[in-house]
């Protein structure tokens, strides 16, 4: 077929075609009203976990103290009229330094008026997710970084402030998959510390990057061992095993699911901290809670402002509550 030949086929086709070859432009899009927030956090996982007594709210301070009691054993009278011996339990505290943390998202009237959507609903649903995600992450950090310790010198009244990290006796390491071994062995360090084990009292943090491993685990999965069946769940999320009470903490993630924006439990390299510990071994304090305030921007031609605030803080308050599991990150 020749060049001319081809040409003229083309022609025809076009002179045949019925209806205009930019009909295209006639073509209708439909848009919606709608807009679809991606997966957020509907709670504190974490800080909501907390024994209520670890829980000061109301907080007009900067600093604020959680008071800690050791322990004592009783006497026992070998004299019936002989000397009563007093016992001097160890008082201490530990201190907070409250934090403010806010999240703001600004509405132009200019915007909205030209939409049909209307997105103040979103970005405060938004916003609220971003600070308890921002509070979970105060505890987390507060249970295995360094505590600030007071004491109060004797005669001076003043308070002396120091630094108290994690010993190295809580925490458990290697760059193997999480197994039983290391699970029990969390179990026992918190039971040799004299850690209640009331039913929700330990918690076991890990990420996603578990999920597996603990899946693959013979005694967390055989109905031999459990009757948790944690393969018809597709998670061991929120259940009770081993004498914890397993909470998944993923890490915040963009809208594309891949681009990290917080790591929440430590990450190095690929070897993620879990974090066992006990509901009481950790208090928070709280100066507001999450409040959300739409507000006029005269100074931003009468702008929209959504803004949450937040103040809080968390220490770590008894070091035997809490152990550092370090695991592979699948």
């Amino acid at each position: 077929m020749n060049l001319r030949t081809l040409w003229s086929q083309v022609v025809d086709a076009f002179t045949n075609e019925r209806g205009s070859i930019t009909v295209d432009q006639t073509w209708a899009y439909k848009f919606h009203d709608i807009i679809h927030t991606t997966f957020q956090q509907d709670e504190m996982l974490v800080a909501n976990k907390l024994d209520p007594r670890m829980v000061h709210r109301g907080i007009n301070a900067q600093i604020d103290h959680h008071e800690r009691l050791g322990n004592v054993i009783a006497n026992d009278v070998v004299t019936p009229f002989g000397q009563t011996v007093r016992l001097n339990p160890e008082h201490s505290r530990r201190a907070l330094t409250l934090q403010s943390s806010d999240a703001t998202v600004g509405i132009s009237d200019e915007n909205t008026l030209r939409s049909m959507v209307d997105p103040q609903s979103p970005y405060t649903y938004t916003i609220i997710a971003a600070l308890r995600r921002r509070s979970d992450k105060h505890v987390i950090d507060a249970l295995l970084g360094s505590a600030t310790t007071a004491a109060v010198g004797a005669g001076s009244g003043i308070i002396t402030y120091g630094s108290q990290a994690l010993p190295s006796g809580r925490k458990i390491g290697g760059a193997s998959a999480i197994d039983l071994a290391r699970i029990i062995n969390a179990n026992e360090l918190m039971s040799k510390a004299s850690v209640p084990s009331g039913s929700g009292q330990r918690i076991m943090l890990y990420s996603p990057g578990q999920l597996r491993d603990v899946m693959a685990i013979t005694q967390a999965s055989s109905s031999d061992f459990t009757k948790n069946q944690i393969h018809d769940r597709g998670t061991i999320n929120g259940i009770n095993w081993e004498g914890f009470s397993w909470l998944e903490i993923p890490d915040v993630v963009g809208a594309d699911a891949s681009t990290i924006l917080q790591r929440m439990l430590p990450l190095a390299s690929t070897t993620r901290s879990c974090i066992a510990f006990h509901n009481g071994s950790v208090g928070t304090s709280y100066g507001r809670e999450i409040t959300t305030t739409p507000s006029i921007r005269h100074d931003l031609n009468d702008s929209i402002q959504v803004r949450s605030v937040m103040m809080m803080a968390a220490v770590r308050v008894w070091e035997g509550g809490v152990v550092q599991v370090d695991c592979l990150e699948n």
